[in-house]
């Protein structure tokens, strides 16, 4: 369904934040976590280990690789803010999140990350406020609901991209960076997780007018978005009044700026039994166009070969949006239909940039390698904002936001409210 276009861009609000309260025997390292959803339960288990008040006993549970009850969490929530682990701030705040961290690739080079944590509306997608870039599975959100209804606030951040190639908001942010952070975090080694806060009502007013204009893109957190406008939903249909129902915790950083990086993920096939690699990639050969210069659309390579190849022209000028694109053209014409009988979805893995595709290949774990390049910002926001989703497994952003910096409970008492 085509999202239905509008004038409004996306409102914004500041709130006040919930927060670790931190000491000798509980610092921001040993509380905070990477998102959930990139977590194994081996890094589980250490981060357990790390506290025994780490962000991830509500995100995921006390027991790594297993269940831990939803209204358990919830009760712990609880404690924590009655005990004074978790505190809530005086005053209502935008946040500012600086991740400083090495250029994927290239690790000595610096890149510096600059989003503003807030408060956004929800919107249903066919409202064409904020748009989706991928699907979502309905098990995930049931269980994020679940986690949502439990414990009644948000415990981690989502990711919206706004587009600002001028850079207006991203100067602003800069300017309100230059005090001492309320908390620092080396969260990977030489990589810097950092959180500041703006109480000024002056700089609220320009943040809101700026974002006013702005339709982002969801770029992680897309069956955590799907979850709040689920719960909203329900919750006005049971006729159940949850203050904060209607709102979101979301950090806002820019697709067009230079602090957010783009990697490709690569696909590496297994093929049925009985076919060589050489066969598979001759069958592909004979469709695409070889190239030793820089401008593949993708690399070919298998344990003995590595090919540079391009799709034909008319490949392409026939196709239009996400279909036309790189990935469409491998999700539709290599997966789906030249590679179709000798390589079935389950036999797919994914991998994301430097995340071990190479030694994969070379253990046998796959046959055919089909590595990919980023989606570039500009064909990313023209088939987003097209209403077209990505195939799954397109984009992957960097740097992750860290869990546990700031939490939101969407009952807080007070919520300033600013025209």
């Amino acid at each position: 369904m085509q999202p239905r276009t509008t004038q409004r861009g996306l409102e914004i609000a500041p709130f006040r934040g919930l927060r670790y309260t931190l000491g000798p025997a509980r610092t921001a390292e040993s509380v905070t976590s990477p998102p959930y959803d990139v977590i194994s339960p081996e890094e589980h288990r250490k981060l357990l280990e790390a506290s025994p008040f780490n962000i991830t006993r509500l995100t995921l549970g006390s027991q790594p690789g297993a269940f831990s009850s939803y209204e358990e969490r919830g009760e712990l929530l609880r404690q924590w803010v009655k005990q004074g682990v978790l505190e809530l701030e005086e005053e209502p705040a935008f946040y500012i999140n600086v991740i400083e961290y090495p250029a994927p690739g290239q690790p000595a080079k610096r890149v510096r990350f600059v989003g503003l944590i807030g408060l956004g509306r929800l919107h249903p997608f066919t409202d064409g406020i904020v748009f989706p870039h991928e699907r979502t599975f309905p098990k995930v959100v049931d269980d994020r609901l679940s986690l949502l209804e439990a414990t009644r606030a948000n415990l981690e951040n989502i990711l919206l991209l706004y587009s600002d190639a001028e850079g207006a908001m991203d100067y602003l942010l800069e300017s309100q960076t230059k005090r001492k952070p309320l908390l620092r975090v080396e969260a990977k080694p030489n990589e810097f997780h950092e959180l500041h806060a703006i109480t000024d009502v002056a700089v609220f007013i320009q943040l809101i007018d700026l974002m006013g204009g702005q339709r982002p893109i969801i770029a992680d957190g897309h069956h955590r978005y799907t979850t709040s406008l689920r719960f909203s939903t329900e919750s006005k249909e049971r006729g159940v009044n949850v203050p904060g129902a209607d709102w979101q915790m979301m950090t806002f950083a820019n697709l067009r700026g230079d602090g957010l990086s783009i990697l490709a993920t690569h696909r590496l096939v297994k093929l049925k039994a009985g076919v060589k690699s050489a066969e598979a990639l001759d069958l592909l050969l004979k469709n695409l166009e070889t190239t030793e210069g820089p401008d593949f659309d993708l690399r070919l390579e298998t344990r003995e070969r590595k090919v540079g190849v391009r799709f034909p022209g008319h490949l392409k000028t026939a196709r239009k949006g996400v279909a036309r694109t790189r990935y469409g053209l491998v999700h539709d014409l290599v997966l789906a239909e030249w590679l179709r009988g000798i390589v079935e979805e389950k036999d797919i893995r994914y991998f994301k940039e430097g995340t071990g595709e190479d030694e994969a290949l070379q253990r046998g774990d796959g046959d055919l390698l089909l590595r990919m390049r980023p989606v570039q910002p500009a064909e990313f926001e023209q088939v987003v904002q097209g209403g077209q989703v990505f195939p799954h497994k397109t984009t992957y952003f960097y740097p992750k936001l860290w869990s546990g910096l700031v939490l939101w409970p969407l009952e807080e008492p007070e919520r300033l409210q600013l025209k």
